[in-house]
């Protein structure tokens, strides 16, 4: 440090915390914490999933606490008789909010502060990938933009789509990785789009389904230049660490997919993707279809700059600069719009997004980033007929702020601490979502008043842990033992290291054959071999990024 530097400290200071970059990441923070501000003040929004979430949450944070980091089987759903949906649903969120949780001691104050976490996280992402673009302080309007994005505050406060929102949250740094790994290649970038790759297929399955194709697009599109095959190999080797990061998650769900319902029994038609188009109808009788419907307008109508991409005649160089996302944000409208049914109809996975409208997160993301690249434009309008234009820019913005705050956020049920906790105390036990339900169960399986009933036979319950139990049968005729719980290949019943016949009865419930002499019976929910070996995979994935992650210099000088 030079003498100068050691005689003025403050001069310093003052020079850095003034700096371009500490002032954009100062009003990426600013707007990220603003827009949730109602919550502070008014409460937690709540809707159907925020109960279906918390219906997760709760035995997951249970399960944490009690040593299971990684629980199989959520007890206490449907009544007792539990379901596998811990197995399918991808649980990022519920680590997160566990944490929170376990460390704050209060569930409303570790949600509020999940959210702030989660909302800041989307901010800095979108600022991140803009950035790599503009390498501008500029680039912090993007997050701007998106904080505002119709759709994505829905996300929150109307729907209370949670684990979508927090995933949207990642989605960013994704694209950022890309453009990082497809400018300048640098290990620590591919180590970046694994880590944030891997993070969104650990939030939310569909909006990594669906993200994953809009990141295919926008790779393909960002490849032009020399190096074509290198970017490709980096981008591909980023993607499949990403994926063998958590294989812990995805080899347990593919292989145990055919023993959930999904929807295909006691289908529900309202997620049906064929009737979830935007425009698909404009009529209210479709509330979901008429809504998104809404939020698309609102969404075009914030980001109204972006026009002067297009219209502008001295915009050639920002066009040239901005043309990978304009082809990313054109084939994500076009996939929420029915022209786009024939992909629908020929990729299974897509279809069970359910949504169309869900790409609407994918059109906020890249309407925000091609504002934020035309602001320079709309600061160059000096003649009148440019002035009623930017007239005409910033009414369309007012408008769909206003009706963001004044419909989405103002109009939207919360829930006050008290309100909160009666929240989660009703969602104990709760019937699950048809789509976790096993097959070969039914929805609504008879009701018990013991867990464990055996005709003519006294039985005595000495432990009934939400993976573990064991109980007594005394000695009288051969028969099945009926438990409360969803019969699951994984369920093994042991006595004296003897393993007992399992099957399920007519509504799904687990039957046991047990002898006629008095029997203990031990009840384990026991992981195949497959677990293992994936949890393996996930380990060496997260080696091997970080591997990647550490910086040349470092790794020369150990």
């Amino acid at each position: 440090m030079s003498s100068r530097a050691i005689q003025n400290p403050d001069k310093r200071v003052w020079a850095i915390s003034s700096s371009p970059a500490v002032r954009a990441s100062g009003f990426v923070a600013a707007i990220s914490l603003a827009v949730i501000v109602p919550m502070f003040i008014w409460g937690i929004p709540s809707n159907l999933d925020l109960s279906n979430h918390f219906r997760f949450t709760l035995p997951f944070t249970d399960a944490i606490a009690n040593g299971h980091l990684s629980p199989g089987w959520l007890a206490e759903s449907n009544s007792g008789y539990g379901d596998p949906s811990f197995r399918f649903y991808p649980p990022a969120l519920y680590y997160l909010l566990a944490a929170a949780r376990l460390t704050i001691g209060n569930w409303y104050e570790a949600t509020l502060t999940v959210f702030a976490l989660l909302s800041i996280t989307g901010g800095v992402g979108m600022y991140f990938w803009a950035n790599a673009i503009l390498r501008d302080s500029r680039a912090a309007w993007a997050s701007f933009f998106y904080a505002l994005a119709p759709y994505h505050i829905n996300q929150l406060y109307q729907a209370t789509m949670l684990a979508e929102w927090a995933a949207s949250a990642v989605l960013p740094f994704c694209f950022g990785f890309v453009e990082r790994v497809c400018e300048r290649g640098k290990p620590r970038d591919v180590a970046g789009l694994a880590l944030s790759y891997g993070i969104l297929v650990y939030m939310h399955l569909p909006l990594a389904v669906i993200g994953s194709l809009a990141l295919l697009v926008y790779s393909l599109v960002r490849l032009a230049g020399p190096g074509k095959l290198a970017k490709l190999t980096k981008l591909g080797v980023g993607a499949g660490l990403g994926l063998i990061a958590t294989a812990i998650y995805w080899v347990t769900m593919l292989s145990e997919m055919r023993w959930i319902r999904i929807n295909d029994i006691e289908p529900i038609a309202s997620v049906d993707y064929r009737l979830n188009f935007l425009l698909s109808t404009l009529s209210p009788d479709n509330l979901n279809v008429w809504w998104m419907n809404i939020l698309a307008l609102l969404t075009l109508l914030l980001c109204a700059p972006a026009l002067l991409l297009f219209f502008k005649r001295d915009a050639a160089t920002i066009r040239r600069l901005a043309r990978p996302a304009i082809i990313f944000t054109a084939f994500a409208l076009f996939m929420s719009l029915p022209l786009s049914r024939p992909i629908w109809n020929a990729f299974p996975p897509l279809q069970e997004t359910q949504f169309p409208w869900r790409w609407l997160i994918l059109v906020s993301m890249g309407t925000s980033l091609l504002a934020a690249l035309s602001l320079p434009l709309l600061g160059g309008m000096v003649t009148k007929s440019d002035r009623l234009k930017r007239i005409a820019i910033f009414g369309a913005m007012s408008i769909s702020i206003a009706f963001t705050l004044s419909h989405i956020v103002r109009e939207a049920q919360y829930l006050t601490p008290q309100k909160f906790e009666n929240k989660l105390t009703d969602v104990r036990g709760s019937a699950s979502v048809n789509y976790w339900i096993p097959v070969w169960a039914k929805s609504n399986p008879r009701s018990m008043p013991t867990e464990v009933e055996a005709p003519n036979r006294e039985v005595t319950v000495a432990s009934w842990q939400p993976q573990h139990r064991q109980f007594s049968v005394a000695a009288g005729e051969a028969t099945e033992v009926r438990v409360r719980t969803f019969y699951y290949p994984h369920w093994s019943a042991t006595t004296n290291g003897k393993t007992l016949a399992t099957r399920p009865a007519e509504d799904g419930a687990l039957m046991i054959s047990v002898p006629d002499s008095a029997t203990t019976v031990n009840l384990d929910f026991r992981e195949p071999s497959r677990t293992r070996v994936s949890g393996v995979m996930s380990f060496a994935g997260l080696l091997l990024i970080g591997g990647l992650a550490i910086p040349r210099n470092w790794r020369r000088r150990q």
